[in-house]
């Protein structure tokens, strides 16, 4: 018997010029940011929140969080995702989804890009181009989403 191995989809995005790649059952949707209104006292990664259908969905900033310039006006569209809590994440484009065996993906080296490898699940290629995937439970960790809604 042949062990083989298995694949896992990812939504690859772009923030600045670098690649980043979440696990595609943990998103749920990509939108056009609606109006963000900010948290007083809240993390400095965390944007705001907004309307999703009705409920807050707090919107987070990656370019923030990463220490990534951080314009105005460059983030174009909101990919939400569902890890213990729904949330949402600030991107400039979604590049496409992949489909990798996970036998394709490299383990993280001790930093990527400037961000620690314990936020990083491994790095995979995409387009030739080395892509970063995030462990989204990891990334806003329990302490951070407590932070979200109080």
């Amino acid at each position: 018997m042949v062990n083989r191995a298995s694949e896992i989809q990812f939504m690859i995005f772009r923030i600045l010029d670098k690649l980043f790649g979440v696990k595609l059952a943990e998103t749920v949707e990509i939108i056009s940011p609606a109006k963000i209104r900010e948290v007083p006292l809240s993390y400095f990664y965390v944007k705001g929140i907004m309307d999703y259908r009705g409920d807050f969905l707090p919107v987070l900033s990656l370019r923030r969080r990463f220490s990534l310039d951080d314009p105005i006006d460059g983030e174009r569209f909101i990919l939400v995702v569902k890890a213990e809590e729904r949330f949402g994440l600030t991107i400039d484009e979604v590049m496409g989804i992949v489909t990798v065996s996970d036998d394709k993906i490299e383990p993280s080296p001790p930093k990527v890009m400037g961000i620690g490898s314990k936020y990083i699940s491994g790095v995979i290629k995409y387009d030739e181009r080395q892509t970063v995937i995030l462990d989204m439970r990891v990334l806003f960790s329990t302490q951070s989403r407590i932070q979200l809604v109080l």
